[in-house]
């Protein structure tokens, strides 16, 4: 692990960094140390602490970081996690290269470093998997040998640059993706496809009425001006399709492919023969063609539900991303993130590791669109709203999800990354975050590492009594704002119980799970909370909570009380506080788990 120090302190610091390994709260190994032998105020630099020891496959660990002066005085804690897994798709965590555009046509982002440089940064906020995004001469011509082209989009493409984070991914052991759409071709910008000498045919499109071997380029479906609808049902579009995938992968050392959709499609549409199409099928068939030809993983964004199930059922996704809206046709209210995760479990079932899953969410999105913004030429600097981002991550993690809208580059130095801050792609100009997000995200993303065994592996909802809370605060099994959300999971071995504060959250805010006005409020700490938790039939072990809203996440022991009633066998306990999240897990047939002592 590679640490960065950096004395923000008046004196010059001599000590030790000191890090503490622990897997499902139980301690690994002995602790692990490194000496600083004189630092001076303001000023960084970096070490780096060895770990050995026996791992599990699939399996996180969280990693307690210690700051002590010469005489053993605490100075400062932080905290790390490893994920211990032989692929990147059972704990998707994807995040966007928009890096390798040496011009951004209308658009003026900032602070780009090396490839090497932002890759890092994405990795310290725990990216497994990129996609690289929009780097194609056309939408349905991706590669064109140049060393460099202006896309669809008037960015200037450079080839070097991709190729020099697709070797900088590799380096951190990244997957990468290469985005292209699943059925658009250029319309708008000449020569059209039609005129291009690419080989696409205009009977291969999809048209707006019926007007058959009549049809023209000026009847095809659009999306906008410049991109055309191709009909993802066309055999002889999917096989072109496959080949230009095939050459993007050649050229770059690409690992797969990122499918893109624009979501769904509500109107009527024909083919060449005048025939209605149906897209019902339209996501798993076109993969079932072309995926042995790419001969790579593949990943397929819906876009919301539409067809959704479809393509979870058909197996073909390497994990399951989708862009999630917030409105009622998908994730109308933060309750919906948990009926959502056990959907599409549900869905795939895949065994011996059910699906992973990241969901695409921007945030404050009305604030950034505002004129008054400095990234739109206002004076006021608008920043994210700390509250409204913890709320979201605290219940996609929760719920068995990553988010993803991290983005390669700095927003202003220091900050590691950027976020999304508008419709849910990663260009443009964005917020910017305070350091409290900054320290706050990477907490939560951290926290998602080291606990992912109890979070997004295996688990289901627990057949358990419902547990209350009997002293505290006012709980609910229902997320509802005025109330802490309790829910319970169980995976072998363990009973797992998630509270989430809502009790000072209006009802607007719960219903604006975005929270594009920036305007959510932060819940209020709570004292002690007396919990009742009904438990399973196994053995009962050690109990344990964890938060990323406290010491970074690192694990407590807690005690806790047995006893039984007509629901059947519970346990009683204290939990100390709680803020946005705490997640507490029970030991329950732990001997028989495939999730043994780290």
């Amino acid at each position: 692990m590679t640490i960065t120090l950096y004395n923000k302190t008046r004196v010059p610091f001599s000590g030790s960094i000191t890090a503490t390994v622990s897997g499902r709260g139980r301690r690994v190994g002995d602790p692990v140390s490194v000496s600083v032998l004189s630092l001076a105020p303001g000023s960084t630099t970096t070490t780096e602490l060895s770990f050995r020891f026996s791992t599990a496959n699939w399996q996180g660990y969280f990693i307690n970081l210690i700051a002590a002066d010469k005489n053993g005085h605490q100075i400062d804690q932080e905290a790390g996690a490893f994920d211990i897994s032989s692929d990147w798709w059972t704990y998707p965590r994807q995040c966007w290269v928009v890096g390798t555009y040496m011009n951004w046509g209308a658009w003026k982002p900032r602070f780009f470093g090396t490839p090497k440089q932002d890759l890092h940064s994405l990795n310290a906020y725990k990216c497994n998997n990129l996609q690289f995004y929009n780097m194609l001469y056309r939408w349905h011509q991706p590669w064109i040998d140049k060393t460099s082209w202006v896309n669809g989009d008037g960015e200037n493409i450079s080839t070097d640059l991709i190729k020099r984070h697709v070797a900088a991914a590799k380096s951190l052991r990244m997957g990468t993706l290469i985005y292209i759409p699943l059925y658009a071709a250029n319309v708008g910008i000449a020569p059209n496809f039609t005129q291009d000498e690419s080989g696409v045919q205009l009977n291969w499109a999809m048209f707006t009425s019926a007007c058959g071997t009549k049809c023209t380029i000026s009847n095809i479906w659009k999306f906008n001006k410049n991109i055309g609808y191709m009909n993802p049902n066309n055999h002889n579009w999917q096989i072109y399709w496959r080949h230009q995938a095939a050459l993007m992968r050649s050229h770059f050392g690409f690992d797969g492919i990122f499918v893109d959709t624009y979501g769904t499609i509500s109107t009527p549409l024909w083919d060449w023969s005048g025939n209605r199409i149906i897209m019902d099928t339209a996501y798993s068939s076109f993969l079932k063609t072309v995926q042995g030809y790419v001969n790579g993983p593949m990943v397929l964004n819906p876009a919301g539900s539409y067809n959704e199930q479809d393509l979870v059922q058909s197996g073909r996704e390497a994990y399951h991303f989708t862009e999630r809206w917030n409105n009622s046709s998908d994730i109308g209210n933060f309750g919906a993130f948990l009926s959502k995760a056990y959907q599409v479990w549900g869905w795939a079932n895949r065994t011996p590791n059910n699906i992973g899953l990241d969901w695409d969410m921007g945030m404050n999105k009305t604030l950034a669109a505002s004129s008054s913004c400095s990234i739109n030429g206002g004076s006021t600097a608008c920043t994210f709203n700390t509250p409204g981002v913890l709320y979201q991550e605290a219940a996609d993690l929760a719920t068995g999800a990553h988010h993803a809208w991290i983005v390669d580059g700095q927003q202003n130095a220091g900050d590691g990354a950027r976020f999304i801050s508008n419709d849910d792609f990663p260009i443009g100009n964005m917020l910017s975050p305070k350091a409290d997000m900054v320290q706050g995200e990477y907490d939560y993303q951290n926290f998602g590492v080291a606990y992912e065994k109890l979070l997004r592996l295996n688990v289901r909802a627990s057949s358990s009594a419902a547990p209350s809370i009997t002293s505290g605060a006012t709980g609910s099994t229902t997320a509802q704002a005025g109330s802490v959300w309790m829910f319970q999971n169980y995976r072998s071995g363990f009973d797992i119980l998630h509270l989430l504060n809502y009790q000072q959250m209006s009802a607007s805010s719960f219903n604006d799970v975005n929270d594009n006005a920036a305007n959510a409020e932060a819940p209020t700490t709570t004292g002690a909370l007396g919990i009742k938790m009904y438990v399973g039939g196994g053995t009962l072990g050690d109990l344990y909570t964890a938060s990323p809203d406290v010491n970074h996440g690192a694990p407590v022991k807690l005690t806790y009380a047995t006893g039984s009633d007509s629901s059947g066998r519970y346990i009683t306990f204290t939990l100390p506080s709680l803020k946005f999240w705490d997640m507490v897990w029970l030991e329950d047939g732990v001997a028989s788990s495939d999730y043994g002592v780290p």
